[in-house]
């Protein structure tokens, strides 16, 4: 069945240009001018370039391929096109801006910032096997993907299931992994999310499958809450903008006293997708997942982001002290001959020892732990903001 133009087009540029449309402040007529200009391209050619895509692509499944569509650059191209003619726009109801200063405010909200994609690319990594000993039964990837002759037999997995009352580790910061290899050796591990998800398979016929897991380090003293991801939240811009830009109003000496008596989560699952200035939504490319430290451990650090071109990592005086790392692979498939899906998807976050043991001592033991929450599902994979 052919989908409607309009309709295709509205929910395309909510999806993909929206934010970056909010972050430009919402210019008149700025949105409804890239539907109409979208619909007319989806009309004329960009529907059909899409199906044949998609004919092309999927064959025999009916998953979204990770591909940049025609559809989606039709939207784009559309967005760009309304966005030229805003000036004039505004000039014919009265409203005169400085042409300069005015384009170049929008051309910062509205392209399609690469930034985030290039960073996630540079911090790719083969999956790493540093995890906490009590996780060890997460190292082999997705083991239920083979077993399509016995329905059951590795599912749910037996030690995952018992890990979703596991909801911190014995030990406190003592259970945390170092790293073994690599540029990193002897790094703290401090946060930790792996996904192992499987689609459905349609000969024999079984649900979407999935394990995650995560594990975070926190300063508190009483146990968490059933199911909890371990992690607070952050935008990303924290990996590249100076902690002083993000909040001037931090005063060093009040961070130290609030880490000293504080209870939260010392790590963040970062926003890669949403909008927010100098970094809007990138589109293809983003990693699902980016971790990092909260903003009172970088102003109690120090830390400032890595110069030159690099993934995600923040320096002080002697280097890089804190970096973040993403994986994804072991392909599988839907029982179909294409394509193959990546059945793991995880990030780190990995603090120097001196660093860590610094960031310890000032916390103190008593009141860290390492937080775990695990969660076992059929059907649709689970949402990072599950909480």
């Amino acid at each position: 069945m052919m989908p409607d133009p309009r309709k295709l087009a509205e929910l395309i540029v909510d999806e993909q240009v929206g934010p970056r449309i909010a972050a430009a402040g919402n210019p008149p007529g700025l949105a409804s001018a890239t539907v109409e200009l979208a619909t007319e391209a989806l009309t004329t050619h960009a529907i059909d370039q899409t199906q044949e895509q998609l004919r092309l692509l999927r064959r025999t499944s009916n998953c979204q391929p990770d591909a940049y569509l025609a559809c989606d650059g039709a939207v784009e191209d559309a967005a760009q096109r309304a966005a030229a003619g805003i000036r004039t726009a505004l000039a014919r109801v009265g409203r005169l801006v400085d042409p300069h200063e005015f384009e170049r405010d929008l051309d910062i909200d509205l392209r399609d910032d690469p930034e985030l994609a290039v960073r996630a690319e540079l911090a790719r990594i083969p999956r790493p096997l540093a995890r906490p000993t009590a996780l060890a039964w997460s190292l082999p990837p997705a083991p239920w993907a083979g077993d399509r002759d016995r329905d059951g037999d590795k599912w749910p997995p037996p030690d995952a299931v018992a890990a979703k009352d596991l909801r911190s580790l014995p030990g406190g910061a003592d259970a945390l992994v170092r790293v073994g290899d690599g540029p990193h050796v002897g790094w703290v591990q401090i946060a930790l999310i792996e996904v192992h998800h499987t689609p459905p398979h349609r000969y024999p016929h079984q649900p979407a499958r999935h394990v995650r897991l995560a594990v975070g380090l926190e300063a508190a003293t009483e146990l968490p809450s059933p199911g909890s991801l371990p992690f607070a939240g952050a935008k990303w811009s924290v990996w590249t903008v100076p902690w002083r830009h993000l909040a001037p109003s931090s005063n060093p000496q009040t961070v130290r006293e609030l880490l000293a008596s504080g209870k939260f989560p010392l790590t963040a699952i970062t926003n890669g997708s949403g909008s927010e200035r100098n970094h809007p939504s990138t589109g293809l490319g983003l990693p699902t997942y980016v971790l990092g430290p909260i903003l009172p451990v970088i102003v109690f650090l120090d830390l400032r982001p890595t110069d030159g071109t690099c993934g995600f990592s923040l320096s002080d005086d002697a280097g890089p002290a804190i970096v973040a790392r993403h994986w994804r692979g072991h392909l599988v498939h839907d029982g179909g001959y294409e394509p193959l899906f990546p059945a793991i998807d995880g990030a780190d976050l990995l603090i120097r020892p001196d660093r860590f043991d610094e960031l310890r001592r000032h916390v103190q033991d008593g009141r860290l732990q390492v937080r775990v929450a695990v969660d076992v599902g059929t059907g649709e994979e689970p949402d990072e903001d599950d909480a």
